[in-house]
């Protein structure tokens, strides 16, 4: 047999400034060793809360999730609702809550339309949320929110998807509500038990549904509340509810008018 037949194939090494660090399956083991390192340190990051202050009218709906486990706020556009309320269920995290669960609408289809959209549910959340991860960005960097997501702490949601579910020690923030049908808002806030907070938010001057129905916000705070000369207030007890107006548009001049104009 020759020399060369008798020789043995060396491993390819690889090197890292001029040293010698392994042949390829030792660089997957090290790559593999170091995404788990990744993983763990943004897992173990703190939110950046103290990022955001809440205005007066902000905090009244702070208090309101700290006092009540059912809220409502109707907020036209612009005036921060949202990350008040993203802001609020980070800083409850892990303080009873194991989880956020984020449900919106996909608005150009409605959502009874949402069904029959192609591929999973994975495909279909993710044209519909990448603006409201935006919103968590605000509190954490990118790694965090993937790692949060990884372990289900922090979930996007269609509604459809939900349906049939019964939701445990989780922050349900429900938002854009007026894009729901009053059936399909029914039926989401139906999956919550007593170990959850449930935050219903929307505006009932944005309209976005191509269905020619009555919207689900504005169905449910004329089941919940009523008028008086002091304004609008809540009929039920386990509810509670707060109305801001364009004067608390932070998003900027142009967005105020806009909102203002289209008011009722």
């Amino acid at each position: 047999m020759s020399k060369r037949r008798q020789q043995h194939k060396q491993p390819k090494a690889y090197y890292s400034q001029g040293q010698v660090v392994g042949d390829r399956h030792d660089q997957r083991e090290l790559r593999g060793i170091q995404q788990e390192v990744n993983a763990q340190k943004a897992s173990n990051e703190k939110y950046k809360l103290d990022l955001f202050k809440p205005s007066a009218r902000q905090q009244d709906i702070v208090d309101a999730i700290d006092q009540y486990d059912w809220v409502g706020v109707q907020a036209p556009s612009g005036c921060g609702k949202t990350t008040t309320v993203v802001w609020k269920a980070l800083s409850l995290l892990g303080k009873g809550y194991r989880k956020i669960i984020f449900v919106k609408n996909p608005t150009e289809a409605g959502d009874d339309q949402i069904g029959f959209l192609t591929g999973g549910e994975s495909s279909k959340l993710e044209p519909h949320f990448d603006s409201m991860r935006g919103v968590f960005l605000d509190f954490m960097n990118k790694g965090k929110l993937e790692s949060d997501e990884k372990n289900l702490n922090i979930q996007f949601k269609i509604p459809n998807f939900l349906l049939g579910a019964t939701l445990s020690d989780a922050i349900v923030i429900l938002d854009e509500c007026q894009t729901y049908s009053p059936n399909t808002l029914k039926l989401l806030m139906e999956r919550v038990d007593d170990s959850c907070k449930l935050i219903c938010l929307g505006d009932k001057n944005q309209q976005y549904s191509v269905k020619k129905r009555k919207d689900g916000f504005t169905d449910l705070i004329e089941r919940l509340t009523d008028v008086d000369g002091q304004g609008r207030y809540s009929v039920e007890p386990l509810f509670k509810y707060i109305e801001l107006s364009s004067n608390e548009n932070k998003r900027g001049a142009i967005s105020k008018c806009v909102t203002e104009i289209y008011s009722d």
